[in-house]
């Protein structure tokens, strides 16, 4: 990323320009809670796969195909 490279070498005035486009992407707590997103813990995401009748998957590749296959 062409900014962030700048940053580090010492462009501080792309800083601003930095946190507003990783704020997007749910930096912090507060970018999730404005986003509306949530966390989920892996013991519930186990639960839910396990009412779902779904194992996990173990290779991402098939998942991948099994996505776009759809």
């Amino acid at each position: 990323m062409k900014l962030v490279d700048a940053f580090y070498q010492g462009d501080t005035k792309l800083a601003g320009e930095i946190r507003q486009r990783v704020s997007k992407w749910g930096a912090t707590v507060e970018d999730r809670a404005r986003l509306r997103m949530s966390i989920e813990d892996d013991q519930d995401q186990d639960q839910a796969e396990e009412t779902a009748g779904t194992g996990p998957t173990t290779d991402l590749d098939e998942e991948l195909y099994r996505l776009l296959s759809e």
